[in-house]
């Protein structure tokens, strides 16, 4: 090939679409341009970026192939197309204003605060010193400051702040590394603090100065931060800690602490590589590590052995875990309700030392995100700001719009357009009003943001659930989908698996088909198929979800049905036991769930769930440490068996074993192993009948890493492959992935069966 063929000059138009706005694809584009010698344009266009480049042949190649391969790190392109155009002259590379277009739209998450920008803040020379705001092209508030798109400055909250002329310098200089910048803001031009303490109020460098003394001296109070507000105090000051529990009514369940750095986080956790690089991951989200013993007050993480840690993800968090050390960070909400994030409600809390606020408005609510490595893999409990809203890409799809409605409990729900799943961040329990009025908020929000018109609502067949009630009265085709064939569905949505799979869906309850409750089941799936093939035997619970608190009643009522009543010891008994046998307020369950709070109380290790999963998490604590110390599991197991082709397992024995426990480590050990071997048996069953060897996992118990570490890896050794949650959480908080995922199969024409 001769030099003229490689100099032949020609024009292209490339679009991208994904995570490309917001993450400063467009400066980068032109500065690559540029040491090309390439000529063209760039901008946003809807939710994609279009890029019209003209160069030499070899210029161009090297152009197309260096943009996908020397993107920004927090840039994910999703697809792209290439188009050959008549030669066009431009004399430079430029950015094009912003458009709106037809097609998909992609939100940029929240990126967390970039080493350039946390060193400019620390360095007395430089002009944004101390400046809590401090962001550039990579890093800064993204999807919780959008109020339109395509994202550029005019439609984020940052408009209320004009650019000083030094801003305007870097926004506009294509080498600077603030160049198109949209979150840019110096002390000069930015947001600035307020205190607010008592009576009085400080501003800026004094208010951020008085904030950090309060919490020095032992004080609480509330932080505003990116999504919403943090409540904020010592970890290592028991009164101020116990106050805390106080303000935020949280009695027990474990905090989480932010930490300046890696090796402040190594103190007091241990700490994989694979933690370590979540750690810093520009999502900057909680991950739960094991604690090591002492260092934190004891009433920060009470009795579990993880601790939630995370590092600074904004120059204000940075500053003050600089000025007064390791702080526990908190959403400021009362547990499970909407995390407060306007200016006003924050300030009529009482109890509080000060309010640390800030001038730049909050568009959109956001709680951190929790993660944690669990059996090989990083699993999601809470997903957040960081993660939400990117779109998790469903294979096979290239059409249809569905609402999923997601589940009452951690509700998240989910906008699928085509092969693009939007989770909405997570909101709460819908048990209130607030949380109700939240979920509507943020569904007006996303709906509105990424343009998309739902053909189809899909909700949970629990008629009492809150999303399925919105999922109603948005007068659209309605499915109601069962609630753990969700859970199954959304592992096969992430992996694009189609199926078949023996799929085992644990947790506390769900409406099952035949209107009893389930929660440990086997089933088949395929497609939009699933058949129950097996279940934990449904024990005869009393009362309902205020009930399922009670772990000790749970026990009696697993007591009770093993033939084990003279091992109840609870004065309620016989009250409890006329209302069981006369069928007064109680229900069938076969709730996985249900069996480790009773297997708990059992042991006497713990009779009340103070928060959500105590009971589950004390048990799993008591085998982590039988493992750590080499102990032997106690034996026990499931008595398995089959009814009319249904394979039924009995805890009835593992009652049994339970109440002549000796240890409790080695008896939580043994019941966790049980649970393992009657996993696996099941699915083993299942598979000789079928044949199918892929197993899908999902539902609230597999957050217990103990079970999942053993039975993936049991599994596997023995020829399984095997499936997880990895994008979603295995919780409720992934039901809205799955039901989407049944919803746009029901638009292809597939029909939705329960056999």
């Amino acid at each position: 090939m001769d030099n003229r063929e490689e100099n032949e000059p020609r024009c292209v138009i490339i679009r991208l679409y994904g995570i490309v706005q917001g993450v400063g694809f467009r400066p980068f584009t032109v500065k690559l341009a540029e040491s090309l010698g390439v000529t063209g344009t760039v901008k946003n266009s809807g939710g994609m970026v279009d890029i019209t480049a003209c160069g030499g042949k070899t210029q161009l190649n090297a152009f197309i192939s260096r943009l996908f391969v020397e993107k920004p790190a927090q840039a994910a392109v999703l697809y792209s197309d290439t188009v050959d155009l008549p030669f066009a002259h431009f004399s430079a590379f430029t950015i094009l204003p912003s458009q709106a277009a037809e097609g998909p739209v992609f939100l940029p998450p929240d990126l967390g605060v970039c080493a350039d920008c946390l060193s400019e803040t620390e360095n007395k020379n430089d002009r944004r010193y101390a400046h809590p705001f401090a962001s550039c092209a990579v890093c800064g508030p993204r999807y919780s400051v959008i109020e339109e798109t395509p994202y550029d400055r005019p439609v984020t909250t940052m408009r209320d702040f004009d650019m000083c002329a030094d801003c305007e310098k870097e926004y506009t200089d294509r080498q600077d590394r603030r160049f198109h910048a949209q979150t840019i803001s110096c002390r000069e031009c930015g947001p600035y603090l307020i205190f607010k303490s008592g009576g009085s109020e400080a501003f800026r460098d004094e208010a951020f100065e008085n904030a950090a003394e309060v919490l020095r001296r032992g004080g609480v109070i509330a932080v505003k931060g990116v999504g919403g507000y943090h409540l904020c105090c010592s970890p290592f000051d028991r009164r101020a800690v116990l106050r805390l529990r106080e303000i935020k009514q949280r009695d027990a369940k474990p905090f989480a602490v932010m930490f300046s750095s890696i090796d402040d986080v190594r103190q007091y956790a241990r700490l994989s590589e694979k933690e370590e690089t979540l750690l810093q991951s520009q999502a900057r989200p909680i991950v739960l590590l094991e604690r090591k013993e002492g260092g934190l007050e004891e009433s920060v993480c009470g009795e579990s052995r993880y601790v939630g840690a995370f590092l600074p993800y904004t120059p204000l968090h940075a500053m003050l875990v600089s000025a007064a050390g390791p702080l526990v960070m908190t959403s400021a909400n009362i547990s499970e309700q909407p995390i407060i994030k306007d200016d006003e409600p924050m300030a009529a809390w009482s109890g509080l030392d000060g309010v640390l606020f800030h001038t730049r408005r909050i568009a959109a609510r956001l709680d951190d995100s929790v993660l944690k490595v669990a059996a090989g893999g990083v699993q999601v409990i809470r997903r957040s700001r960081g993660y939400a809203p990117m779109p998790v890409i469903l294979s096979g799809f290239d059409r249809g719009a569905v609402f999923a409605a997601g589940a009452q409990l951690k509700s998240a729900f989910c906008l699928a357009s085509g092969p693009f799943a939007h989770m909405s961040p997570h909101i709460g329990d819908l048990d209130s009003e607030d949380c109700i009025d939240a979920y509507r908020e943020s569904y007006e929000r996303l709906t509105k943001l990424l343009r998309i018109k739902p053909e189809l609502a899909v909700c949970d067949q629990h008629p009492g659930y809150a999303s399925t009630e919105f999922a109603e009265s948005l007068k659209l085709p309605l499915l109601r989908v069962q609630h753990h064939h969700a859970h199954i569905a959304s592992v096969l949505a992430e992996h694009a698996v189609e199926g078949p799979v023996i799929g085992a869906a644990f947790d506390g309850t769900g409406w099952g088909c035949d209107g009893s409750v389930w929660g440990g089941e086997f089933f088949i799936c395929g497609g939009n198929r699933f058949e129950r093939a097996g279940h934990i035997k449904p024990v005869r619970f009393l009362g309902g979800d205020e009930s399922m608190k009670d772990a000790a009643k749970s026990a009696m009522c697993c007591l009770l049905d093993a033939g084990l009543e003279a091992h109840i010891r609870d004065e309620r008994w016989p009250l409890i036991r006329a209302a069981l046998e006369n069928g007064v307020n109680t229900h069938a369950n076969s709730g996985m769930g249900r069996l480790f709070d009773a297997a708990c109380a059992v042991l006497g290790v713990c009779g009340y769930n103070r928060y959500e999963g105590e009971c589950a998490i004390r048990l799993e604590n008591l085998a982590a440490q039988a493992l750590e110390q080499g102990a032997a599991p106690m034996p026990m197991a499931f008595d398995i068996y089959e009814n009319a082709k249904m394979l039924i397992a009995d805890a009835a024995p593992v009652m049994k074993a339970l109440t002549q426990a000796a240890g409790k480590r080695a008896a939580a050990l043994g019941f966790h192993t049980a649970v393992k071997d009657m996993a696996l048996g099941m699915i083993k069953r299942l598979s000789e009948r079928t044949g199918i060897k892929a197993v899908a996992l999902s539902g609230g118990v597999f957050q217990n890493a103990v079970l999942l570490q053993s039975l993936k890896t049991e599994l596997g050794t023995s020829g399984y492959s095997v499936y997880v949650n990895e994008s979603v959480p295995p919780n409720d908080g992934g039901i809205g992935l799955g039901q989407a995922y049944i919803g746009l199969n029901v638009l292809k024409g597939l029909a939705y069966e329960c056999v």
